[in-house]
């Protein structure tokens, strides 16, 4: 009879699985020590182009920049950090787990012109009211998020909305965030047009088009660049 097979640890914390790989990093399902507590945990692990781009001392200090972020926005529609350590020259965090995010929950393909589920508008209504409550915690102090989309609000048992992922967000008082020739902040469709266009022009006005885009996405099951609405004149350049 063959043995367990020996599960993966990240620092101190025992890997259960993978929930997610984006450009900057890998979430896992993790363990947490002695409590035993299922967290989830970002390790920064970015991606070949990105490294070329930017360069391992400048991606280490932008995730260590979405940590501090994230530690200093308390409020109840913002996922809290928990943790921050190394795994060797890697730094990660952890921050509560949920099994549930937006995306999830409409069926959102990597290919996003594919039609989703569409959520009943009371429950868009209060969702999208939690969604505002958080952004305006973090635009009063001064932070632009950059990636609003339905991937990165997670919701809890009680129906309640966590606004995650600041990897791309901009601290308009720090003057930090991901910014270099050539490189694309945020996700198609969803990233307003000034944004796309320079992403170091991005304000709180960029992170409310991006909501109006996800609650449209939420209503309808489509996306508003698809029925022909000229977005550049929604939000013109």
């Amino acid at each position: 009879m063959r043995g367990k097979r020996r599960r993966r640890r990240i620092g101190r914390y025992t890997i259960t699985g993978i929930l997610g790989h984006g450009g900057m990093g890998t979430v896992y399902r993790a363990v947490m020590p002695t409590t035993n507590r299922t967290v989830a945990l970002k390790l920064l692990n970015p991606s070949e182009p990105l490294v070329a781009l930017l360069g391992m001392p400048a991606l280490r200090d932008m995730f260590s920049a979405e940590v501090l972020t994230m530690a200093r926005l308390r409020h109840p529609h913002i996922a809290d950090i928990r943790d921050f350590a190394y795994d060797g020259k890697n730094p990660f965090y952890t921050m509560e787990y949920y099994c549930a995010n937006l995306g999830m929950m409409i069926d959102e393909k990597f290919t996003l012109e594919s039609p989703t589920r569409r959520i009943p508008p009371d429950k868009v209504l209060a969702w999208g009211a939690q969604i505002l409550d958080g952004l305006g915690c973090m635009h009063s102090a001064g932070v632009v998020h950059r990636d609003i989309k339905p991937q990165n609000m997670l919701v809890t048992d009680q129906n309640t909305i966590k606004i995650c992922d600041f990897g791309m967000s901009l601290d308009m008082e720090e003057d930090t965030g991901p910014s270099a020739q050539g490189m694309r902040v945020g996700t198609p469709y969803y990233a307003a047009p000034e944004q796309t266009a320079d992403p170091d022009r991005a304000d709180e006005r960029s992170d409310l088009f991006s909501t109006g885009v996800l609650l449209y996405r939420l209503l309808t099951g489509e996306l508003p660049a698809m029925k022909g609405f000229m977005l550049s004149l929604v939000n013109p350049l």
